[in-house]
């Protein structure tokens, strides 16, 4: 059985490469396919192979694609008459594509395009889209970006083309970023020295009034191709942004790119050239995204308007992102009003900068404007799901009879005025569970204010030196949490307005005082006069931290008095000057990050001053300029002289502020 099955298979196949090496088109398919021996599945099987077979034999004979594009389009013909499978022209396609170099991929593609309206026939589409996906795709890896633009956008217009205006296949749905896109540059200063570029004139031929061209203008330093190219980083993953750290850098790195594009302005050359009669030079039609990042071409790059152009719109698009409400950021992701202050200004000064780029600047920034416009609906569309965009005509047609309108009053006259029908049973129902609306709002289930015990417990918990809970995750130093404590406060505990306590005192200190004074007043015993085990873990909590708490609470009362004492005789408080960071940046060296642990940076802001920074002294300076700068007027030497003691560094308290 096995011997017959092969032998029907081989000579069918032998039949049809040999008649699809001499096409005709008298042919008659159908005639030729019933007149091979064996059931039609095989003879389809038959026709497959022998297609594939005469694709590879022109291949190996022949560079002509014209040879390819005649077999696949016979195979179009064969698939509509139902003598082989509907997917044979795709997989011919993919087999020859990746049988033959990018050159004469790109003259086969044509034949792709062509057949647009073929694929999207029922007969094809549903069997073949995936197969042209993957086609596709695996054109799209070997072809390179740079060097083959124009045959990397066919195969996306194509794609575009080929599949429904709502097809998820190719969204991003999960707004991800593509982090693969790095960009290296120099980042040792020592082995960078930026010059302006110098230029023979006596060798080099120009004309009249283009002297000014050949050199640019732009003071070029190692502090501006840094801050240049370390923007990219962001701009790969703008979502950074959003964290404390990273945005400083941010900011100030595109404040210094920024004044250097307003500082030097490009000239319009075209305007210029048309006031000397002279020559306009041919435009280029190709541009490359992605550009070489040697420091010594730099001030050529600022001196290009293309590049200007690249650079400003990725701010744009960057800004846009931070203001726009897309569906997978987290709760955390969001500006608060400084920066969202910061991003408008900026985004207005990019605005004008692109206006200020020639040529046509203004037209170029109305259409920059007019395609984040656009993008904005794009994002609402995925935010909402991505619904479908064709109407359902079906539904808009239906309607309901509405109802004849009626008044509160019938349904007082109608009911003696007990029940009142508001339209709906729900609102009905509602309406009428208590008919005197003040007595409804003095009810016991209006009052949503929870008990200290309630509100408090995690706290309490959190407050226990067992635990060893982290200071930094402390509930306590919610501010949302610390709000609603003080009106909890305010309405429940008597302790919130006693003579004792000191309003100057930070909010989580003052809180932990609370909750010991709350602790010590709950209830510790049960109905049965038991004592319960859960009241006494909370009295075991509340005494091991009571003697800690009020050890606190003492020496921020006498700070505080030492501050009112200054305040009265009218001495300043030691503010931290700008020397005094320098020096002390200096003296500390390798236990700089033992200082930045206890003024409560986390880890992954000391990772980052050293991935800015490759020298201890910088990185010692960055952390205590920004510390000062979060800080504000807490930022005292006071401060800073209290918490080196703490890490055990006497003497560099004594070399920066003198014998204490």
């Amino acid at each position: 059985m096995a011997a017959s099955t092969k032998f029907v298979f081989g000579n069918a196949r032998d039949v049809f490469c040999k008649k699809l090496n001499s096409w005709q088109d008298s042919y008659d398919w159908k005639e030729i396919f019933q007149s091979v021996a064996g059931n039609d599945s095989e003879k389809k099987l038959a026709v497959d192979q022998a297609l594939r077979d005469v694709i590879k034999d022109a291949v190996e004979k022949t560079d002509d694609c014209e040879v390819y594009k005649e077999v696949i389009e016979h195979s179009i013909e064969l698939a509509n008459e139902d003598v082989c499978s509907v997917i044979m022209p795709f997989v011919l396609l993919s087999d020859v594509f990746d049988l033959i170099p990018l050159s004469q991929c790109e003259i086969v593609f044509y034949l792709v395009e062509d057949k647009l309206s073929v694929w999207k026939l029922s007969l094809f589409y549903d069997a073949g889209k995936n197969y042209l996906l993957r086609m596709c795709n695996d054109l799209l890896r070997r072809l390179s970006k740079s060097q083959n633009t124009v045959f990397c956008g066919r195969i996306q217009l194509f794609l575009s083309r080929l599949f429904p205006l709502s097809e998820k296949s190719a969204l991003n749905l999960m707004s991800q970023f593509n982090l693969e896109n790095v960009t290296v540059y120099s980042t040792k200063s020592d082995e960078i020295k930026l010059k302006p570029r110098e230029v023979s004139y006596d060798v080099m031929e120009v004309e009249e009034g283009e002297m000014e061209d050949l050199t640019g203008s732009t003071p070029i330093d190692y502090n501006l191709y840094r801050r240049f190219w370390a923007l990219q980083e962001y701009f790969r993953k703008p979502s950074q942004c959003y964290e404390k750290v990273p945005w400083k850098g941010f900011q100030q790195n595109a404040d210094v790119v920024l004044n250097a594009f307003a500082s030097a302005k490009l000239d319009d050359l075209k305007s210029s050239r048309r006031k000397l009669d002279l020559p306009r030079p041919a435009d280029t039609k190709a541009f490359f995204a992605k550009y070489l990042t040697s420091e010594k071409l730099l001030d050529l790059q600022l001196n290009d308007s293309n590049f200007r152009r690249y650079v400003l719109v990725q701010f744009l698009i960057v800004f846009q992102y931070l203001n726009s409400q897309v569906k997978f950021k987290s709760a955390s992701q969001t500006l608060t009003d400084e920066q969202s202050t910061w991003v408008k200004t900026t985004q207005d000064k990019v605005y004008q900068l692109i206006k200020e780029t020639p040529p046509d600047g203004e037209q170029f920034c109305k259409t920059v404007q007019h395609i984040l416009g656009r993008e904005e609906h794009w994002n609402k569309w995925k935010n909402e799901g991505c619904p479908n965009f064709a109407r359902n005509m079906e539904e808009e047609t239906k309607f309901k009879s509405r109802a004849k309108r009626r008044f509160v009053g019938d349904d007082l006259q109608a009911h003696g005025g007990k029940i009142i029908k508001m339209g709906s049973a729900e609102l009905t129902r509602l309406w009428n569970i208590n008919p005197d609306n003040l007595e409804a709002c003095k009810a016991e289930k209006r009052i949503f204010l929870p008990s200290l015990e309630e509100f408090f417990a995690d706290a309490m918990e959190q407050a226990n030196p067992e635990n060893q809970f982290e200071e930094q995750y402390k509930v306590v130093n919610n501010a949302v949490f610390q709000w609603k404590s003080l009106r909890l406060l305010a309405r429940r505990s008597p302790h919130f307005f006693g003579l004792n306590n000191t309003p100057a005192m930070p909010l989580p200190q003052y809180l932990e005082v609370m909750l010991n004074k709350i602790a010590q007043e709950l209830p510790s015993m049960g109905a049965n006069g038991e004592v319960s085990q859960e009241t006494g873990q909370e009295e075991m909590r509340t005494e091991l931290g009571e003697d800690e708490a009020i050890k606190e609470a003492q020496e921020v009362e006498e700070e505080e008095e030492l501050k009112r004492q200054n305040e009265e005789q009218g001495v300043p408080e030691d503010i931290l000057s700008k020397d005094q960071i320098d020096l002390l940046a200096e003296k500390l060296g390798e236990d700089w990050k033992r200082l930045g642990m206890e003024l409560n940076f986390p880890e992954e802001d000391m990772a980052y001053f050293e991935s800015e920074n490759s020298e201890k002294v910088a990185c010692a300076k960055k952390m205590l300029t920004i510390w000062q700068e979060n800080e504000g007027e807490r930022a005292t030497t006071g401060t800073l002289k209290i918490a080196l003691k703490e890490v055990g560094l006497p003497e560099v308290v004594e070399a920066v502020f003198g014998s204490t």
